[in-house]
């Protein structure tokens, strides 16, 4: 820097034109004057605090995703829906099952009405997950025995019947057949604009790995970034849990600060309902929902008229979720080949009058549809929608059938079954298998098993006494420990967030 620049330029009255002098006056590096402005260096702070902290979030989160301080569990959830309650019944079951039953309200209807007139009681539909009247009449027809599981829901579509099916897996729990009950509203309703929009999938994303299914999940790339986000980013993926917790711990802090007094009445759902009809309106409780024995002349009584609601069902049927409806039901399909399941397709029964509102032409083409996807994937697929066989005194309204159009169609479907040599031979070796797997599972409390205090006495008996010591050779050592020895990555544990108590992520 010279001598120069350090004087300040004489004051002049004459104004300066710079075109006039005709000099360069682009600024030297050499000859920055000091009234230049110097670079911010809060800015510069700024930005590496900021890639900082942004480096030290992705470290705690792959550090979190493959140490997992806190094992959540993944059938908590915040929204007590229906497929909560069919899965808070189905891990807690000890039973084997061989059939389970899929289908929207239609069967679901069918099912529980049917059930509550041949069980002559009222039944809770929060725990009651059973088909006794199509149990007994598949005895009848094959044999054996059948135990069935009913995981149809309300609004149940192709893609919500995909993760129920495989949610069952992850159970342990593996019917041999499945009988998947379809109705055109499953494939094309208006109000469904992604299978993320219902409230099985928010539930059951916590319980199976979705990258499978992934490319028929989303319509839009800000769907797809959230997935992946909340897949590989263990705050974000378990942000319900992280919600779950603090809402814990207010609660307990608020109990103690603020405890309830004695003899106050608690504070319950039905009250939240009457005082929040629309605070979570999808969830349901314990007797909310109650299916009673019918008579003809009450079914008739009952009976009321839907075709409001259906007109807007069926008012604008959309291209892309028809297709990604039947994307979802050819991965049930190979989900049930994998793992050796038999799955029937069954049209179900809906009057005419709803048909109608869908327009004839509509419906025959989806029927067709059915069909040639029946041909193409190799499915037992029958229909049983027979105008002749159900009128109006068979249902609730014009799709949902009462207790005695559901008897007819279960009589129907169990005829059909028998008449079918393929599904024949599959429910026979059903039957058969479920007394064999229920002989398996009741021998360990035999009284002829091995019993190692009796077998103790009969020792000390011939040898006197028995020492404590054994060679390590001969220890007995657990399946589980023999596989953490080996490798201690699973399949499962190397995906990010992956690591959750009781369930396939």
């Amino acid at each position: 820097m010279t001598l120069e620049t350090l004087i300040a330029p004489e004051t002049t009255d004459k104004p300066i034109s710079v075109a006039s002098e005709g000099k360069d006056r682009r600024v030297n590096p050499d000859t920055t004057p000091f009234n230049l402005p110097f670079p911010d260096r809060r800015k510069r702070g700024r930005s590496s605090s900021f890639a900082v902290a942004l480096a030290l979030f992705f470290a705690i989160n792959c550090a979190l995703s493959f140490y997992t301080p806190i094992d959540f569990d993944p059938y908590r959830f915040p929204y007590q829906g229906w497929a909560w309650w069919t899965f808070n019944d189905l891990k807690a079951s000890k039973e084997l099952h061989n059939v389970a039953l899929l289908g929207s309200s239609l069967m679901v209807s069918a099912v529980s009405c049917c059930d509550a007139n041949h069980l002559n009681k009222q039944l809770d539909l929060t725990t009651y997950h059973k088909a006794s009247y199509l149990d007994d009449k598949l005895t009848t027809a094959f044999g054996g025995k059948f135990n069935t599981y009913n995981l149809s829901a309300p609004g149940q579509m192709p893609s919500d019947a995909y993760l129920t099916l495989k949610g069952m897996l992850t159970t342990a729990h593996r019917p041999e057949i499945v009988i998947y009950g379809v109705a055109p509203r499953d494939f094309i309703d208006s109000r469904m604009s992604s299978p993320t929009d219902t409230e099985p999938f928010r539930f059951l994303n916590r319980l199976v790995n979705t990258d499978d299914c992934a490319p028929g999940l989303f319509r839009d790339p800000m769907g797809r970034l959230e997935w992946l986000i909340n897949r590989n980013l263990y705050v974000s993926h378990h942000a319900v849990d992280f919600q779950m917790l603090g809402g814990d711990l207010i609660k307990a802090t608020l109990d103690k600060a603020t405890p309830v007094p004695a003899g106050a009445k608690a504070y319950t759902y039905w009250d939240r309902t009457k005082l929040m009809p629309l605070y979570k309106p999808g969830e349901i409780h314990s007797q909310a929902i109650i299916t009673q024995p019918t008579s003809r002349a009450q079914a008739t009584a009952e009976w009321r008229d839907n075709t409001v609601e259906y007109i807007e069902r069926y008012r604008h049927p959309d291209r892309h979720t028809y297709k990604t409806q039947f994307y979802f039901l050819r991965k049930l399909v190979e989900l049930c080949k994998k793992e050796k399941i038999e799955l029937v397709l069954v049209n179900m029964p809906i009057a005419k009058e709803n048909i109608a509102v869908l327009k004839p032409e509509a419906y025959l083409k989806f029927v067709f549809a059915l069909q040639q996807f029946a041909i193409d994937q190799k499915v037992a697929t029958y229909d049983l929608n027979d105008f002749n066989h159900f009128d109006k005194s068979d249902y609730h309204d014009y799709v949902h059938l009462n207790a005695f159009g559901a008897k007819k169609l279960f009589d129907s479907l169990v005829y059909t079954l028998k008449n079918a040599p393929h599904t024949n031979l599959a429910l026979r070796m059903a039957g058969q298998e479920l007394v064999r797997q229920e002989a398996n599972h009741y021998q360990f409390s035999d009284t002829n098993t091995i019993q190692p205090q009796v077998l103790q006495e009969r020792l000390k008996n011939a040898f006197g006494r028995i020492g404590n010591s054994v060679d390590p050779a001969l220890q007995y050592v657990p399946a589980e420990l023999n596989t953490n020895s080996g490798s201690s990555s699973s399949s499962s544990s190397t995906k990010i967030g992956a690591k959750t108590n009781g369930a396939e992520m």
